[in-house]
């Protein structure tokens, strides 16, 4: 389960993590790579509405398949 303490390298392992973020308008990557530190705190610098939201559907990707 993602939760807002999940690093961000964390959440890209999860299938269809990469689509769904960009998708939302929430880019997981730096200049140098994954974001380094937690999903809250991405999403906090992406100043995003409604984080919540975001990480229940990021809980909401279907497991062990490829969401395109």
């Amino acid at each position: 389960m993602i939760t807002k303490d999940t690093l961000v390298e964390e959440v890209l392992d999860t299938p269809g993590a990469v689509s769904y973020c960009i998708k939302n308008g929430v880019s997981p990557f730096t200049c140098s790579g994954d974001y380094p530190r937690s999903i809250g705190e991405l999403l906090t610098a992406r100043k995003i509405a409604d984080p919540d939201g975001f990480i229940a559907g990021l809980n909401a990707l279907p497991r062990g398949q490829s969401s395109s």
